[in-house]
């Protein structure tokens, strides 16, 4: 489980304190077991400052981050990585060019682990246990488990990207715009293979998106960032019976004289 307990984050822009950005004003928020939370706020509503607080990029002034009551709201990045799984906009981002998809994925497999070196886990059985992994991505990718990740679409990347993230079981998963740099087609697809990955781990999910048919359709609950604070958070069947309209004229009504999420 992950509590924020009022957390705030102020960036300084020059030595003058009138011009600091007071980017988070104080959020609370829980994710459960389960719990697959779709984010969403105009740019510069905070969501991505609150991702980078979970991942350990930048630390909150004030407040708490729990994970599964362990606090780790000053754990440096590198440490909180065995616990943690995120995926970002950039396919790229994600995986290592020069070196092969089963060198990836093993790697991945070793996070949070007692380190050893590399070639052993690249053994005969792994490879078939990662084969077996591929398979129902449906993309034919484990029959190319030696070929260089550079070799691969953003989609085919962003998918295993998304894999290798979840492939230790980490304790929430973080999805950053995961879709955004994807053509519509290939988005869908990423969109439908991290909902069956996110129901059959339970892994608590908070991602963010500026696609608002995704936020509705995906996860079980939804929230609304604006000006650094948690506007909106709805689930269960009001969740259910929501319109891309609905969350249109909520965001009209906070931000009148912005462009709005497509």
């Amino acid at each position: 489980m992950l509590t924020i307990e009022h957390i705030h984050k102020t960036f300084r822009i020059d030595d003058n304190p009138e011009n600091d950005k007071h980017v988070l004003k104080g959020v609370d928020l829980v994710l459960k077991e389960g719990d697959f939370v779709s984010l969403i706020g105009s740019n510069g509503s905070g969501k991505t400052t609150l991702l980078n607080c979970i991942a350990g990029v930048h630390v909150p002034d004030e407040g708490k981050i729990l994970l599964n009551e362990r606090d780790i709201t000053r754990l440096p990045i590198h440490k909180r990585a065995a616990y943690i799984g995120r995926v970002f906009q950039d396919p790229m981002m994600g995986t290592i060019a020069d070196i092969s998809l089963f060198e990836n994925l093993s790697i991945a497999s070793r996070r949070g682990k007692k380190q050893s070196p590399i070639r052993w886990a690249l053994t005969k059985d792994a490879k078939e246990q990662f084969r077996e992994l591929l398979k129902p991505l449906g993309l034919g990718l484990e029959d190319r488990l030696d070929s260089p990740m550079g070799a691969f679409s953003g989609g085919q990347r962003q998918s295993v990207t998304l894999l290798m993230a979840t492939l230790s079981r980490p304790e929430i998963l973080l999805l950053d715009e995961h879709t955004a740099a994807l053509d519509p087609t290939t988005a869908r697809k990423v969109m439908e293979l991290t909902d069956r990955i996110v129901k059959e781990s339970k892994i608590p999910t908070l991602m963010v998106t500026h696609n608002m048919k995704d936020a509705i359709k995906y996860g079980n609950r939804l929230i609304m960032m604006n000006q650094g604070q948690i506007v909106y958070d709805v689930s269960g069947e009001e969740k259910a019976a929501l319109h891309s309209k609905d969350l249109v004229e909520r965001f009209a009504s906070l931000l009148p004289d912005s462009a709005l999420l497509g």
